[in-house]
């Protein structure tokens, strides 16, 4: 869902004609943090694949979404960065509840044709995710629940924090690829005012 953000946000940028270009100017505090958080994310894949004992897998890609939100808070200052820092707050919040993993519908991703998926789950072979039974009492709303209509191309299952994000995501995006044109309108609206002045 964040990539269809991400996709949403540009093309309307561009409708609105935003540049690609502002993403190179733009200086986000704390961007490291974002690197280290991908770099953890990955990190349960590489300890089963050696097989090394490690008992809290759930945990580092818990704290992986806990410095993306520190990020988010860092640029608070931003359009979008609120709204996705909100949306962010929502999923700790229910993974923290339950062990830092993330509950989701198994019924509905067996319903969508996602049964390895489901078997995965159940068995304990997908470390961020657990299913609906036994999670707590928010996770019904708070939980990988909302599926996409049938006519979206690619079936899956999305949190109230995953919508949240997207469109925080949407909202960012498209405003800073208009920003370079909303900092020109306001030098050519000072420069106007003080030529009036100077009159």
């Amino acid at each position: 869902m964040y990539i269809e953000a991400i996709i949403l946000g540009l093309i309307i940028g561009f409708v609105r004609n935003g540049r690609l270009n502002n993403f190179y100017e733009a200086h986000f505090k704390g961007w490291i943090l974002a690197f280290l958080a991908f770099l953890l994310f990955l990190v349960p894949y590489g300890i089963k694949i050696l097989d090394i004992p490690f008992e809290q897998l759930a945990l580092i890609p818990y704290i992986s979404m806990c410095l993306i939100a520190l990020v988010a808070l860092f640029n608070f200052e931003r359009n979008g960065m609120k709204i996705i820092l909100l949306g962010l707050a929502l999923n700790l919040l229910i993974m923290g509840l339950n062990g830092y993993r993330m509950p989701v519908d198994a019924a509905a991703m067996e319903a969508m044709g996602h049964g390895s998926f489901v078997e995965s789950l159940t068995n304990g072979s997908i470390v961020n995710y657990m299913t609906l039974d036994g999670a707590n009492v928010l996770s019904p709303y708070l939980g990988k629940i909302i599926a996409l209509p049938k006519a979206y191309p690619l079936t899956e299952l999305l949190s109230i924090g995953d919508i949240i994000v997207s469109i925080g995501i949407v909202v960012l995006i498209q405003y800073e690829m208009l920003l370079s044109a909303v900092k020109s309108r306001g030098s050519m609206l000072q420069f106007t005012y003080n030529s009036r002045l100077r009159r």
